[in-house]
């Protein structure tokens, strides 16, 4: 069957989507430059989707999913962390209850910061330093994305740097074509705790005789909230004290096309920029055990002044141009710079940790800091200060990628070939500093003793390549590619005195990846799959010659099933690394080897995952459709060995990896009117250990099974009248999601929110 070269350009088909979507065909005529087909060119190009669509039997390779427009309106998630619980395979370790800093995991990868899969918006990396920091700091508002794509799997490799779990695209909002007309919305929302949504944008384009075709977006949006968590007053919890426990995050993204007329090759041009900030009174201060089973949504008053401000800056280019009738060219630019103060409590003047002090808190002298913490007591001795940390860090990430598509007929078979190059180098500069405060009646004094704690700069360089053919027979549909990167590696040290330099180390690495896969078309419903990548993740600039790099080879194996109304999938899969790789960080109570990585040699990691997407016709205007998602995990260390790592401690052979849930289980169930549709998603995730092994602050402690449902729905008044009403956490499922970065963390009480969506 002849997919359109379009389709094939963006990579691969999507194996399922949610209940939310139907599949579109694209199947239109390579050559064709009528302005229906300028306008499919112009919008899929624009949005630079991962996948393709077809209406029969999928025949994708790999596990994908994708989550609509429609879906995402559905819900209202403005957390990423909700708005990804239905994709099986996806795990999450929840933080502030927000998403504001994700912990996303994909096939078992680490979910600590996102760090170890590909994040991407509209095909650029999104990391603020995908090399040399990839800890996802920065992460955008997914309320403004009109469709998020999740791939496992094989074509991983096309992505990279790491394809350990795989990759997440996210989709922004595309420019109206002329065909099109005029689109422009405006989306308010309020709830509890004085949550405000105001999301707008307006697009136009013109065609301008002898010129071309012009068309723009102008997009904002803002969403702020006061916070869920009640900060201690002198001692003691009080209601409606949680002004300062809130955030407010705002983007603005710009976007000009041009589609040039009287051209010898069809070209579409496009420009975006953007502007996003957060101030965020968040802090990686939590509770003790039995503090969070009296109140689990007290914040202690030591954290009283912690804060995250940061700016983020977007540039893009993109070009494609279609060479001849097989072939096209795909290429942009792009520029990211982000800049963070992440001030926040630390711990206090003492080598004891938090964690120490938390775990036991009534424990000799644990109880004298104990009482300091939650202002109880002032503080008396050096001891008991508390040190916080001004953490300034400055990010950019550049480069210049193209890809060129070509498709045709080779062996009575449809090929396509793809090539990518990518020049990309990225940095962070970090300027620690340490203040001393002392609490005092209650409230927190600052005392001064200001000193720089860190001061370098890490900046990595990345050459990558990759090619990648597809074979499609009809009933037998193969794939087979290699990614190859070449990493330099800089890490500068600066005196914490003079800030002059003092010491630098540089690295390289070659790398090759290969990947293969396969489907079969069984029956015209029914196919089998099968795919290996190996999978790699590059070790930080700066690292000891004795660290490696993280690498395993992915295996995944299992069968697929699509009519008109179901879409179902069996997957198993197994990662078999040859290194795992921890990494010391903040956000994971590591303090005293910040940025430090370490081995933990060879791991196995595999499992099931399953999905099924169903409609069931109720009546003539009503409809059910469901949706579940569940996944299986298990995980093995395969040696035993010591680490300080704070994750994994003491380890024996077959002790099982920290935050990695055995059960994973997501049901949505839907009413669904052309005039409106309720619906409501269970969520349950399994307990999850905090730490691997013995000898370790969190060793033998389990976060709580998570069951958690989520209320939403929607009304049509007109055509240009929307309202929506959602809960979420219906049941007010307050459970400890994680004991890091130090304390027991609640996630999101319940919340009820209502908006208005006026389209003109």
């Amino acid at each position: 069957m002849k997919v359109s070269k379009i389709a094939i350009a963006l990579m691969l088909t999507s194996s399922c989507t949610t209940f939310a979507q139907e599949v579109t065909n694209t199947q239109e005529p390579a050559n064709e430059k009528s302005s229906k087909a300028k306008a499919t060119t112009n919008k899929q190009v624009e949005v630079i989707s991962i996948f393709g669509q077809r209406n029969e039997l999928e025949t994708a390779i790999g596990s994908a999913f994708v989550l609509s427009e429609e879906q995402l309106e559905l819900n209202e998630f403005d957390d990423i962390h909700r708005v990804l619980q239905t994709v099986p395979g996806v795990y999450i370790r929840e933080e502030d209850g927000y998403g504001l800093r994700p912990n996303i995991g994909l096939r078992g990868a680490t979910s600590e910061r996102s760090s170890k899969i590909a994040l991407m918006e509209d095909g650029i990396l999104i990391a603020p330093a995908a090399y040399a920091a990839p800890a996802a700091y920065y992460f955008p508002l997914i309320s403004r994305m009109t469709q998020v794509e999740v791939f496992k799997g094989p074509a991983a490799i096309k992505y990279g740097p790491n394809t350990v779990g795989g990759a997440i695209n996210m989709v922004s909002r595309s420019i109206a074509s002329v065909d099109d007309g005029r689109q422009a919305e405006i989306d308010l929302a309020y709830g509890e705790t004085n949550y405000q949504k105001a999301h707008g944008f307006y697009s136009e384009s013109y065609d301008i005789e002898n010129i071309g075709e012009l068309g723009f977006l102008l997009e904002g949006i803002t969403i702020k909230s006061d916070g869920f968590k009640d900060l201690d007053t002198n001692g003691g919890a009080s209601k409606g004290a949680n002004s300062d426990t809130g955030f407010d995050k705002s983007e603005v993204i710009f976007k000009a096309n041009y589609i040039p007329s009287n051209t010898e090759h069809y070209q579409f041009w496009q420009f975006k920029m953007g502007y996003g900030e957060e101030v965020s009174h968040e802090t990686y201060l939590g509770l003790t055990d039995d503090d969070f089973a009296q109140a689990p949504t007290r914040r202690y008053v030591a954290s009283e002044n912690d804060k995250m401000d940061w700016e983020h800056y977007q540039f893009q280019v993109s070009h494609y141009i279609e060479l001849n009738s097989a072939t096209s060219l795909y290429t942009q630019a792009y520029r990211r710079d982000f800049d963070r103060d992440w001030d926040r409590f630390n711990s206090f003047n003492t080598n004891r940790s938090m964690a120490t002090i938390l775990t036991s808190p009534n424990t000799g002298i644990n109880a004298l800091y104990m009482q300091v913490l939650t202002g109880e007591r002032d503080t008396l001795t050096q001891q008991e200060r508390l040190l916080f940390t001004l953490n300034d860090r400055k990010f950019y990430s550049q480069g210049i990628e193209s890809k060129l598509f070509w498709d045709g007929r080779w062996l009575a078979a449809d090929l396509a070939l793809d090539f990518g190059l990518r020049l990309h180098q990225d940095q962070v500069a970090r300027n620690h500093r340490q203040d001393e405060y002392a609490m005092q009646g209650g409230h927190l004094a600052l005392i001064g003793n200001r000193r720089t704690i860190t001061h370098n700069k890490d900046t990595a360089t990345a050459l990558a390549s990759y090619a990648n053919a597809n074979l499609d027979f009809g009933q037998l549909n193969l794939s087979a590619g290699v990614r190859v990167e070449y990493i330099e590696g800089e890490a500068i040290n600066y005196h914490l005195e003079t800030g002059s330099e003092a010491s630098k180390t540089t690295n390289n690495t070659t790398v090759v990846m290969p990947g293969f896969g396969a489907f079969y078309k069984i029956t015209e419903q029914w196919g089998a799959l099968f795919g290996i990548n190996k999978g790699y993740v590059p070790n930080s600039p700066g690292q000891d010659d004795n660290i490696d790099p993280e690498e395993s080879w992915n295996y995944e194996f299992g069968l697929r099933y699509s009519d008109s109304s179901t879409k179902a999938e069996l997957i198993g899969f197994y990662n078999d690394y040859s290194n795992l790789k921890g990494n010391c960080t903040f956000s994971n109570g590591c303090l005293d080897e910040l940025g430090q990585e370490f081995n933990a040699g060879e791991v196995d990691i595999y499992g099931v995952e399953a999905s099924l997407n169903t409609r069931f016709t109720v009546s003539d205007s009503l409809e059910l459709p469901i949706n579940i998602a569940y996944t299986f995990t298990q995980s093995e260390f395969q040696n035993s060995f010591q680490s300080s790592f704070s994750q994994w401690g003491n380890v024996s052979a077959g002790d099982e990896l920290p935050y990695l849930p055995e059960n994973q289980l997501s049901v949505e169930v839907a009413l669904a009117h052309e005039h409106w549709q309720v619906s409501l998603l269970f969520k349950y995730v399994e307990k999850m250990l905090e730490a691997a092994g013995t000898a370790t602050e969190l060793a033998g402690y389990y976060t709580d099974d998570i069951g958690q449902v989520d209320f939403s729905s929607w009304y049509q008044v007109n055509d240009a009248i929307r309202i929506y009403g959602k809960v979420d956490n219906l049941t007010d499922d307050t459970v400890i999601v994680s004991r890091r970065p130090f304390g027991a963390r609640s996630g999101k009480p319940r919340q009820v929110i209502v908006g208005i969506k006026y389209t003109f």
